[in-house]
């Protein structure tokens, strides 16, 4: 997107459903679908909390790697998987420091709210079961992965899915 003194903009919609999305509590199972476009590529996912979508890749890393004879895993005591878990713990962390933050500033002014609010972007977009698409070639990878992406590089976004379809959620219509 455009940059305004040097400073990246990023569509304040999209950031805001994000945002909501990042503050959520609970682990979703089936958040809303999103189809963005950047540089040239489409991307189709679903997006979920930036704590959950580490907490996942974490367990997803560990998954990944060999269990010996014996039940030890590679990466059971350090590696990947413990980074991961480290950053989601991280995330859960700065998502309440910024809840405390908004419940003390709401008796600031409405500046200072603003100024709070400045401090606390929406930088990156987290999705689940995400697919690339490119002109002429398959959606990659066919069953999904996990995918992050810098916000301020999305030139267009909606909401929904490309190409194959996630299954319905329960009690939802498929009209």
């Amino acid at each position: 997107m455009a940059q305004s003194g040097g400073v990246p903009q990023v569509d304040r919609a999209l950031a805001t459903v994000v945002g909501a999305i990042n503050d959520l509590t609970e682990i979703q199972d089936d958040g809303p679908g999103v189809v963005l476009t950047l540089g040239g590529l489409v991307v189709s996912g679903t997006v979920i909390p930036d704590w959950q979508w580490f907490d996942e890749v974490e367990h997803a890393a560990r998954a990944a790697f060999v269990v010996h004879t014996g039940g030890s895993i590679d990466d059971e005591h350090g590696g990947w998987a413990s980074l991961f878990e480290g950053v989601a713990e991280s995330l859960v962390q700065a998502r309440n420091e910024r809840r405390f933050a908004r419940e003390a500033t709401a008796r600031l002014s409405a500046r200072y709210q603003h100024l709070v609010a400045q401090e606390d972007r929406t930088t990156y977009i987290h999705l689940r079961d995400a697919r690339v698409i490119a002109a002429g070639v398959s959606p990659l990878p066919v069953a999904g992965m996990y995918w992050r992406g810098r916000m301020s590089e999305v030139s267009g976004w909606s909401f929904g899915h490309l190409g194959a379809e996630p299954p319905p959620a329960a009690g939802q219509c498929t009209v």
